[in-house]
């Protein structure tokens, strides 16, 4: 009986101490400020759901299967010849640099300017490193290579259809004059070049007349080339634009010759193939036959660069 009221007696005390720490929990636990929204309750049982973003990886045949990237048509026409032109611009500077390399003259860099004065006219000039020892006194190799450099006058007419540019130069070494040392002006050049530009079409007809002025004076060269070609996917937006076709005539007779008559060296006749790149850098290769066949029976020429 007395174990059974003391049992009875705990529970009501275990029971009263419970209640007395919940009353005093609630009153400690501060009073949300007026208006704010009470935080919602975090259950520590179960953690919160975190979802990440997916992406999809393309596979190998989806890359394969994309379609092209469609850009706007930008190349422009360019005639790719050691002279190269490009298509009429408004920069008040322009010029190009072309890296030439054929089966009789060798390897011969050329480098041009143009200031223009006006829209009808600029002021051009250009310079010419031939390397062949061929050129030099006896073919005595790397030291007297003929240096060509010259200015003139570039003319625009027809609208920008047709640039004329008439040039005169100087000669330095010892190809014409014959001589067994090298001298600085020891021959003339004058020059001129017909060049047409538009979107479809590439042309351009040059001359050249090399004409000795130091004793012995042996040789005297006349050297000209047609060549014109069109672009037939102008307006293709794909890498088609970048391609032009055509023929390429050219041409080499000296006119005078101490040791001998005068005699046409070669006569090239050929196609060509060019790539232009939007930003004007382009490569032309051309090869064909020799008609003449005093030298070899076929040629090939090669001229890259870029024209700004």
């Amino acid at each position: 009986m007395l174990a059974r009221v003391l049992v009875q007696r705990f529970k009501s005390l275990a029971a009263a101490t419970v209640l007395t720490l919940a009353a005093t929990a609630n009153a400690q636990q501060p009073a949300p400020l007026l208006g704010a929204t009470p935080a919602p309750a975090v259950s520590l049982t179960t953690p919160p759901t975190v979802t990440l973003p997916t992406t999809a990886n393309p596979s190998f045949q989806d890359v394969l299967s994309a379609p092209p990237v469609e850009e706007e048509s930008a190349t422009q026409t360019l005639v790719g010849t050691p002279f190269a032109v490009g298509s009429p611009g408004k920069n008040k500077f322009s010029g190009s640099v072309t890296f030439n390399q054929d089966s009789f003259f060798g390897f011969y860099p050329i480098l041009s300017g143009a200031y223009a004065i006006n829209d009808k006219v600029a002021f051009t000039f250009y310079g010419t490193l031939w390397t062949n020892p061929g050129f030099t006194p006896n073919g005595t190799g790397g030291s007297g290579l003929w240096t060509e450099v010259g200015a003139g006058l570039n003319f625009s007419v027809l609208d920008g259809a047709l640039s004329i540019n008439p040039q005169i130069g100087v000669l330095n070494g010892a190809l014409l004059s014959g001589a067994q040392q090298v001298d600085p002006f020891e021959g003339l050049v004058t020059q001129v070049s017909f060049t047409h530009v538009s979107k479809h079409v590439e042309a351009q007809v040059y001359g050249a007349y090399y004409l000795g002025t130091r004793t012995p004076a042996t040789n005297d060269f006349f050297h000209w080339w047609a060549t014109a070609g069109v672009r037939p996917f102008a307006d293709s937006t794909g890498f088609a634009q970048i391609i032009s076709t055509g023929a390429h005539f050219e041409q080499l007779y000296r006119t005078r010759f101490e040791g001998g008559a005068s005699s046409n060296i070669y006569s090239w006749l050929g196609p060509y193939v060019q790539f232009t790149l939007p930003n004007n850098v382009f490569l032309r290769m051309s090869a064909g036959w020799d008609l003449q066949n005093s030298v070899n029976d076929t040629f090939y020429k090669l001229t890259m660069g870029y024209a700004f």
